[in-house]
């Protein structure tokens, strides 16, 4: 059996992306399977080296390829698509006994992969799984009627080209080569009910990078802000919540991480002016490859993610749950994946509840004096949450279940 870890966002060690390969393959290559990593194909020369990742897929998730006013999102849909399908079409040598996992799937990654394998005789496809990363652009809404999904946003065309891709590929019913999946049960539900089609929940695969100390008694407790900041995660409300809890908090420090510092240039210049005027708050605005984010997690003490309830309502958070396995207490909006997440490994963080999608910054600040009144209690739960992570989710867990799907195909 051959390993193929396929993901066209895999260029830099910003977000999620590199980690998950990462994860995946070192796995792989430690129990001696063949692995191939397939990039995009202006992946940065050191995950070539690292991974020995492939520059391979001409379109990235990310891109935009057609700036049409009326018809880009469509336009755009299709020349991925086309193009990375014809990417897979490349690869040779590939049949029954071999195992593909394509990370992190935007429409256009799925109707590429089905199509193209589809385009294998029945008795010679190999097994894909299509992993689901990236938010489904649909929230769970209670009506008179019972329960039903609508838009996050307005205007966001990803759940339609979705149910386009499946109604397409996969009305035909449940295929055996064919494994649709996410990292949590809830986003799993949303996608099931997006496609009528079975969608799998895998163990997640992030795992202990430090040493998982017991920061029960830890004075002064440093707030972490970590990853690649957007608006959906929250970012802008960084500068009030910032300085509130500065002039709030005398015992505290603000670690503030962001790997792409260039992307909301306002915000953060403001933060480096606060920074600049008060040594408590710790601005890092390096990318993060391994060693930098083992540091970073360490040196966190609870880990803030003020993050759009109806974004993350149906995609998991890769720092949710690093921080839950190398023992970080959370604060974390309700109704979301991440509270799912804390609720599951007992209470180790403080889920608060917004009426709105976009949080407040007067009502995460509550949250976090809240979990800072609580921190001990917190972090022994947090200490308690890692001691049971390994048995459930890591690198191991993730290929374990990958395999047994793999070895239960109809022979």
């Amino acid at each position: 059996m051959n390993l193929v870890f396929a993901d066209p966002g895999l260029l830099n060690n910003l977000g999620h992306h590199a980690n998950s390969c990462r994860h995946v393959v070192l796995e792989a290559r430690r129990r001696g399977i063949p692995s191939a990593v397939l990039a995009f194909n202006q992946v940065e020369s050191f995950l070539q080296e690292e991974l020995f990742a492939i520059p391979w897929f001409r379109c990235n998730p990310y891109g935009s390829y057609d700036s049409d006013p009326l018809c880009s999102w469509l336009s755009n849909f299709d020349i991925m698509s086309t193009t990375t399908q014809d990417d897979f079409s490349r690869l040779h040598g590939i049949g029954r006994d071999d195992l593909i996992f394509l990370n992190s799937a935007g429409p256009a990654q799925l109707a590429a992969m089905l199509s193209w394998v589809q385009s294998f005789p029945e008795e010679q496809r190999p097994t894909v799984i299509i992993e689901f990363g990236m938010y489904a652009g649909l929230v769970p809404k209670q009506t008179d009627q019972g329960f039903e999904l609508t838009l996050c946003y307005q205007g966001d065309p990803r759940p339609l080209l979705f149910r386009y891709v499946a109604k397409k590929y996969l009305s035909k019913g449940e295929h055996p080569w064919l494994h649709l999946a996410t990292f949590d049960a809830q986003a799993s539900a949303i996608y099931e009910r997006l496609f009528d089609h079975t969608v799998h929940t895998l163990p997640l695969s992030n795992q202990a990078v430090t040493g998982c100390r017991d920061r029960t008694g830890t004075r002064p407790v440093t707030i972490a802000l970590l990853g690649h900041q957007r608006l959906e995660k929250g970012f802008g409300l960084l500068p009030e919540l910032a300085g509130r809890l500065l002039a709030l908090q005398p015992d505290i420090r603000i670690l503030v991480h962001n790997g792409a510092p260039d992307l909301c240039v306002d915000l953060q210049n403001t933060l480096r002016d606060m920074a600049a005027a008060d040594p408590r708050l710790i601005l890092d605005e390096r990318t993060a490859g391994p060693e930098l984010w083992a540091q970073l997690l360490d040196q966190s003490d609870l880990v803030v993610c003020p993050y759009y309830r109806d974004h993350f309502v149906s995609t998991y958070s890769a720092l949710a749950s690093e921080a839950l396995a190398n023992a970080i207490p959370l604060v974390v909006p309700s109704r979301t994946t991440l509270a799912v997440l804390v609720q599951r490994f007992g209470a180790p963080g403080i889920v608060y509840d917004d009426p709105s999608d976009r949080s407040t910054a007067e009502i995460v600040l509550q949250a976090v004096l809240t979990a800072l009144h609580h921190f001990d209690l917190l972090a022994t739960r947090a200490k308690q949450a890692s001691q049971q992570w390994e048995a459930i989710h890591g690198p191991a867990q993730l290929l374990d279940t990958m395999l047994s799907w793999h070895a239960a195909r109809p022979r």
